[in-house]
């Protein structure tokens, strides 16, 4: 069933564009309606991307200053890493900046649509939303920040082993070599 609904501002993507673009619209007075199919505003960068690499940088600098402790006169034992509590930890970090997020939103008073906008025209979008429902939005204005993925190599079927930048932050191991290709702050 298809239900239509009108917006001043249309937000297509909730990540570190799209977020700050609707909570800026609604704080000058607009109804928004921010569209995005995870849970709560976040985008790659929150949910895949800086903050669980952070979280991971976090726990790898914990662990080189208690190797580098005896120099101050501090011992400590070697480090045991269980990878799934620390895998654990990050998804609770990434879990407390999107909900947090999403009050923030709520908050705003936007109309959060989890689901994935296409331009019908250029006031109309179609939405189909995560729980299979599709929805028309009549929009005034519209801002597009759907954000960015993973690149794959091209031509080349990505076989086990090759892991994207998703995959890397939640490996079930940690694997006794990598090479990474890319010195972005992902790759770092």
């Amino acid at each position: 069933m298809t239900e239509e609904k009108t917006t001043q501002t249309a937000v297509i993507g909730a990540g570190p564009g799209g977020y700050p673009a609707a909570f800026l619209a609604a704080d000058l007075g607009l109804d928004v309606t921010l569209i995005d199919p995870e849970k709560n505003p976040g985008g790659v960068c929150l949910y895949r991307g800086c903050i669980p690499s952070k979280a991971l940088l976090h726990a790898a600098k914990v662990i080189t200053e208690a190797e580098r402790a005896p120099r101050w006169g501090i011992t400590f034992a070697k480090p045991q890493i269980d990878p799934d509590k620390l895998r654990q930890w990050k998804d609770e970090v990434v879990e407390k900046l999107v909900g947090g997020l999403g009050q923030l939103t709520r908050q705003r008073k936007i109309n959060y649509i989890q689901g994935r906008a296409t331009f019908i025209d250029p006031h109309n979008l179609e939405i189909k939303t995560n729980d299979g429902r599709t929805d028309n939005l009549k929009f005034e204005n519209a801002v597009i920040a759907t954000g960015s993925r993973p690149a794959l190599i091209p031509g080349l079927d990505t076989p086990p082993g090759i892991l994207d930048s998703t995959s890397a932050l939640d490996l079930p191991g940690i694997p006794k070599t990598m090479l990474i290709v890319g010195g972005g702050y992902i790759g770092l």
